[in-house]
């Protein structure tokens, strides 16, 4: 086997890896099986791309069964929407006509020395390979890192650093190849270099990566603190509900006797006021996920603080496969504006509720609350610079992402946010 041959089939090696690597990347959550079963994809890719090259096909073949063994490989290895599927495979053949035409367009247009040798034999080739491989790798971390959106609060001149290492990666191999001379010696100078500039970038990419898990770690931590409060939050629910029943049979003795001495009315209003203190003891969310417990557990006690009754009606009789920080985002935001609706209002009772219903794989988020007049579609309130539209983008965009229905209504006072969740 020539030098050229082995080049050839190394950068067969990499063009495989660098597919599998951008599949994993987007679709890492919905991977059904373990990591090292990856190698059985990429080995098949590889044989795929390596008869392609021994061949010649024509390009458009190539990415014609690109695209097919991606799409076979995605819906064998990851449990995601077919459209999904699709969208990213297409996503991936564009970043790979991208990656073998910007590189060379670059250097000609920098005229930074290109190789007077055709880019399909010779050590314009190997060039090409290599510039294409480099851009194609990062093209795959940008978009798999971009549909993060934790990622895309990335410092400035961290993304400078991301983005310039390629570019300069581009420019010292150029440089190190303006001369024309083929050798197997020249070819082994070809590969450590290029294998170093790889490695240069891959430790680039490593500060993702780590900025990546410093953002789960910071989610974690405040995951945490919520589900602490919560726990408090119950304890001292329970502990209340504990003092309520050794004191309800006195008040209910106490009630007894002033219906007996016709003081009815006394004991009427007696009897409310150890129903209310009962109902704000009893108020517990539990929908089985924590976060979502901790949520509204939360907002339900700054309720009760501001003086506004607050109610909640759980039913969760299964697990929900779908994403607790959007669904927290959205009851938060929810209960955020129910409570300063229901704090504005001037006359009639103030109140918030809240229902989270589970059926036929669908789930209904309905909150509720006592509220001045609001214009539904703008959701902006008669008084200057107040409204429900607070944190309403942000909900919108969290139903989208899990494929919900958002409606909202204003009727008799009364502001209704009701949410539909298909999961």
């Amino acid at each position: 086997m020539t030098s050229e041959n082995i080049i050839e089939t190394i950068n067969c090696i990499f063009e495989a890896c660098i597919v599998i690597f951008y599949l994993y990347q987007i679709m890492k959550q919905n991977y059904r099986y373990s990591a090292k079963t990856l190698l059985i994809p990429a080995s098949l890719i590889f044989g795929i791309i390596e008869i392609i090259t021994i061949t010649h096909a024509n390009p458009w073949l190539k990415l014609l069964v690109m695209f097919a063994a991606m799409m076979i490989t995605s819906l064998i290895m990851f449990e995601c929407k077919l459209r999904s599927i699709i969208f990213y495979c297409l996503m991936f053949i564009v970043v790979i006509l991208a990656s073998e035409i910007l590189p060379m367009g670059a250097i000609t247009l920098m005229n930074l020395g290109t190789p007077e040798t055709t880019l399909n034999s010779g050590m314009g080739r190997y060039i090409g390979m290599a510039c294409s491989k480099l851009f194609c790798f990062w093209f795959a971390i940008y978009i798999a890192e971009y549909l993060k959106p934790k990622q895309r609060e990335l410092p400035f001149r961290n993304w400078l650093l991301i983005i310039f290492v390629p570019l300069l990666s581009l420019i010292i191999l150029n440089g190190i190849f303006i001369s024309h001379e083929t050798s197997p010696r020249r070819t082994i100078v070809y590969l450590l270099s290029v294998s170093g500039i790889f490695l240069l970038n891959i430790f680039v990419f490593d500060f993702f990566d780590t900025y990546s898990n410093t953002i789960k770690l910071q989610l974690m931590e405040q995951r945490l603190l919520s589900e602490e409060e919560n726990y408090r939050l119950i304890e001292d629910k329970y502990t209340e509900i504990r003092q309520l029943k050794h004191d309800i049979s006195n008040q209910l003795a106490a009630a007894k006797r002033m219906f007996r001495q016709g003081s009815g009315p006394e004991a009427v209003v007696h009897l409310d006021r150890l129903y209310s203190k009962v109902s704000e003891a009893s108020g517990v969310c539990y929908t089985g996920i924590s976060a979502v417990d901790a949520i509204v557990n939360m907002k339900w006690n700054q309720s009760l603080e501001k003086k506004i009754p607050f109610s909640c009606k759980v039913v969760v009789t299964d697990k929900m496969d779908t994403d607790e920080l959007l669904l927290c985002r959205i009851i938060a935001n929810l209960l955020d504006n129910a409570i300063e609706g229901a704090q504005r209002v001037s006359k009639g009772e103030k109140y918030v509720y809240i229902s989270i219903i589970q059926n036929n794989h669908k789930l209904r988020i309905c909150v509720m609350n006592s509220s001045e007049k609001v214009d539904a579609d703008h959701l902006t309130t008669q008084k200057k610079g107040y409204g429900h539209g607070i944190g309403v983008n942000s909900v919108r965009e969290a139903v989208k992402k899990l494929d919900g229905i958002l409606s909202f209504k204003w009727e008799n006072n009364i502001f209704t946010a009701d949410i539909m969740i298909a999961y």
